[in-house]
């Protein structure tokens, strides 16, 4: 499993601390970023304070930019060395990412805000930690993420 170090929120009121986490391989229709530039925004600062739920510990961030290192065998939009820009997971299914949407996903509040995860509810990241945003981008490798991307 891939390892990566990442800026982690143990609790709320607390600084983040760079440490190293596992990072799953990613499943077939996931591909693995190797973080290059990152920010924190109020979303994060407002999970460090307490003011938006989240369960901690935690990788926040949900703005990244970074290089394809892994594809899995069903992405075909994406290959190893592709530079890409990251944000927050959408379900791709549902009527609002179907109309090119993603950012009014029904499934985003679950994939984004409450630990992140995958749809089927299994971890992408290791190490006592929950990931943000679908992306937890505060870190030196990004969580798999899936290669699919809105209609429109």
């Amino acid at each position: 499993m891939p390892t990566a170090t990442a800026a982690v929120l143990s609790a709320n009121h607390e600084p983040f601390v760079l440490q190293e986490i596992e990072v799953e391989q990613p499943r077939r229709d996931e591909v693995l970023v190797r973080i290059v530039a990152t920010g924190l925004c109020h979303t994060d600062l407002s999970a460090q304070e307490g003011l938006i739920p989240f369960p901690l510990p935690g990788v926040l961030g949900h703005e990244g930019a970074g290089v394809v290192e892994e594809v899995g065998d069903g992405v075909s939009d994406l290959e190893p060395g592709d530079h890409v820009v990251i944000s927050f997971a959408f379900c791709g299914a549902c009527s609002t990412c179907r109309a090119g949407h993603p950012v009014y996903c029904e499934s985003w509040p679950g994939l984004n805000l409450f630990g992140g995860g995958r749809a089927d509810g299994s971890p992408t990241l290791h190490t006592t930690v929950t990931h943000s945003t679908g992306t937890s981008s505060v870190s030196r490798r990004w969580r798999p993420w899936r290669s699919r991307r809105p209609a429109g």
